[in-house]
């Protein structure tokens, strides 16, 4: 087991002391610098800083950060999720430790997804049939990995080949393939 126990710190963001949400800090008595590629290698759409020692990624949207001595949060209710996160970010960075015998690891860096960048690969028509009010609203769901690039029934058509071409290439890039569940 990498993880035993962790010390936890709610803090409030920075940028905006009056918001809603918390940020939660967890304190790591151990190094897990050493599961951070194992973890790349399977982590959808995460963005990883070798030379930083960091894994970014977005988990049901809370943007999660791992470094060596310490894992971030944000985006939390209140204290009571933010444990919760924590408990299950532990039981899944432990079971990647125990099984990194039958992963590869992956060392490439992830290219972290621009909301806009995606958004200029969409239709840009509005149309509402991906459930969204906007293509930008729906370029933001898929960055966040709260939807699916299939969702968008413009892209399956001719006109939109070349669009949805460089659309899925870059979210394959990112590391983010072409489901996101």
């Amino acid at each position: 087991m990498l993880i035993n126990d962790y010390i936890i710190k709610i803090v409030l963001p920075e940028c905006n002391p009056s918001a809603q949400k918390v940020n939660a800090i967890a304190e790591l008595p151990d190094d897990i610098s050493d599961v951070l590629p194992y973890l790349n290698a399977i982590v959808k759409g995460c963005t990883y800083n070798p030379d930083a020692g960091t894994l970014r990624f977005i988990k049901e949207g809370k943007a999660i950060t791992l470094h060596p001595r310490k894992i971030a949060i944000a985006g939390l209710d209140d204290e009571t999720e933010a444990s919760q996160v924590l408990n299950s970010l532990k039981e899944f960075i432990n079971t990647t430790y125990e099984r990194k015998g039958e992963i590869e690891p992956s060392y490439r860096r992830g290219n972290e997804l621009k909301v806009l960048d995606v958004f200029k690969l969409l239709p840009g028509t509005n149309c509402m049939r991906c459930g969204e009010p906007t293509c930008l609203a729906f370029a933001n769901k898929l960055v966040n990995q709260a939807t699916d690039v299939e969702n968008c029934i413009p892209l399956h058509s001719k006109e939109y080949g070349k669009k949805r071409e460089g659309l899925l290439k870059m979210l394959d890039a990112a590391g983010y393939g072409r489901a996101m569940i």
